[in-house]
């Protein structure tokens, strides 16, 4: 048995999901300093409810100083998690699919929450940069916009897993031909006309970037309590022989995109466009947690386990971070061969 997995002050993100999903998958306890706080808190708690009782876990990962948990094994089954915080919809989906999917039996996540909130992940977000990678590991997932929450506005996705009996490796290394790009206009609670004329905007703003663009538009489900104005989302899918990425905005009536704002969303596209990793960086820290348990050989899987590898369009300090833990709960090797700010390539592989 492992002796724990140690997670510093005031950890990245990607740094505290991947080891509430380690230790969420082997047991290992996980060792942080308190208290958690709103987001972070909100995660932890979701992931002691997929096997155990929240509120008691509540005192002690809310509590000051040194803080060690063991989190109880996940079970599958439809799980119903409040996660009331801005972010912590996506994240909640990124670190607990893995754990479950281990199970190799179905599962549903039903995620209430903001999930569409400034500098996180929109639906289109996860449904079309997120669960086609998911996928590659051989986790089928269905997700469901039954409510879209804005800001602090409670939404809802619903995540239906279907995971392989054992996880599949991972191989990006090369992102391939730009097959197409587009530009996703999803509006509530206004015309559909806006929705399109939204979305020309931005394709227009990356036109003149030299990135030819197809513009769509679809309407979202906002729940009866939403305040009566239109709200939006856009998001553009830049699509690969062996990648994909995307790039989100949000907004509300009655300026549903200025101009500006088309060119900063085609200017994050074109700097992704310049580079050669297969993933963003975003990408390249949440594919870490599965490319671990894979590597690790765990779930119903014979034999040697297998290696994945995968490239970054920029190497982040959560990512080197990340790559340390994995040891300290899994015979896995990860090395992220590339400098901070940089191109850079990454291999998890079981421990020699």
């Amino acid at each position: 048995m492992r002796s724990g997995i140690e997670v510093g002050e005031r950890p990245a993100q990607a740094v505290l999901d991947g080891a509430i999903g380690l230790a969420l998958a082997t047991g290992v306890p996980l060792r942080l300093r308190g208290p958690l706080r709103d987001a972070d808190l909100a995660l932890a708690l979701a992931a002691v409810k997929l096997g155990g009782d929240a509120d008691e876990a509540q005192d002690p990962l809310s509590g000051t100083g040194e803080v060690e948990v063991t989190l109880p094994h996940p079970r599958a089954g439809v799980h119903v998690l409040d996660l009331p915080y801005p972010g912590a919809v996506a994240r909640a989906l990124w670190t607990l699919s893995w754990p479950l999917a281990l199970l190799g039996k179905p599962s549903e996540l039903r995620l209430r929450g903001p999930n569409h909130s400034d500098g996180a992940p929109t639906f289109h977000d996860l449904r079309l940069g997120w669960a086609p990678f998911a996928a590659q590991f051989g986790l089928k997932i269905a997700l469901e916009l039954t409510h879209a929450g804005f800001g602090s506005d409670e939404g809802e996705i619903v995540a239906s897993l279907d995971p392989a009996p054992a996880l599949t490796p991972l191989r990006a290394v090369h992102r391939g031909l730009l097959r197409q790009v587009t530009v996703v206009a999803a509006v509530g609670g206004g015309r559909h006309e806006a929705a399109q004329d939204a979305a020309e905007r931005v394709v227009r703003a990356m036109r003149r970037r030299g990135v030819i663009a197809e513009a769509e538009r679809v309407p979202l489900p906002l729940p009866p309590s939403s305040p009566a104005r239109s709200r939006w989302a856009i998001t553009a899918t830049a699509e690969f022989e062996n990648s994909v990425v995307t790039v989100s905005a949000l907004g509300q009536a009655p300026a549903l995109v200025g101009p500006e704002q088309g060119d900063r969303l085609a200017e994050r596209l074109s700097r992704f466009l310049e580079r050669r990793g297969a993933l963003d960086s975003n990408m390249a820290e949440r594919m870490l947690l599965p490319s671990f348990l894979c590597a690790s050989g765990l779930g119903a899987r014979a034999g040697t386990p297998p290696s994945c590898h995968y490239t970054a369009s920029e190497v982040t300090g959560p990512l080197l971070e990340l790559a340390t833990l994995a040891r300290q709960a899994l015979p896995v090797r990860a090395v992220v061969d590339g400098a901070e700010g940089e191109e850079g390539m990454v291999v998890v592989a079981p421990q020699a």
